[in-house]
């Protein structure tokens, strides 16, 4: 069986003025929410071996809080352009060269990107994945990463900050 975590940055800064998108950093909410949305992602029964980020600076520093919060070894974090404006094609690309030795991964990435992607593989019909929303998708049937596709997988949580708080 293979677990992937599917994560959407946290809310990002838009505030300042001629910095390129991939440069935006967090904002207040989205510092506050990320270590809260990380520890409550370590607490479950089942951790990343793997965490693969968007080099964008606010999907590299909401993965920096669950790289902390799950104790996750240098050697166990990539970051890759390829994250960046995905579509679900290039983030099944991602997710299918996983080595197959891992059994639980994590993404770190952007909308539409994110929640399409979660769409596409547990067939779920939820409008988007807010700022800071994980959604936990196993595939139950799957032996290896390059078996991974449209439908394979079963959506087991979908956390966000709000619903955390509540």
């Amino acid at each position: 069986m293979k677990t992937l975590f599917v994560v959407r940055h946290a809310k990002s800064d838009w505030s300042t003025l001629n910095q390129s998108d991939k440069e935006r950093v967090l904002n207040p909410r989205g510092i506050r929410d990320a270590p809260i949305v990380a520890a409550h992602v370590a607490e479950l029964q089942t951790t990343p071996q793997l965490l693969i980020s968007s080099t964008a600076t606010r999907a590299a520093s909401t993965a920096a809080y669950f790289i902390d919060a799950l104790h996750l070894s240098p050697i166990r974090v990539v970051r890759s352009d390829a994250v960046y404006e995905a579509s679900v094609k290039g983030l099944m690309e991602i997710v299918n060269s996983i080595d197959k030795e891992v059994t639980c991964a994590m993404l770190v990435g952007h909308n539409p990107g994110v929640t399409d992607l979660v769409r596409y593989l547990a067939e779920e019909s939820f409008a988007h994945m807010p700022t800071c929303g994980v959604a936990v998708i196993t595939f139950k049937h799957a032996s290896s990463w390059q078996e991974i596709g449209r439908g394979t997988g079963q959506l087991e949580a979908f956390l966000y900050p709000k619903k955390i708080s509540s």
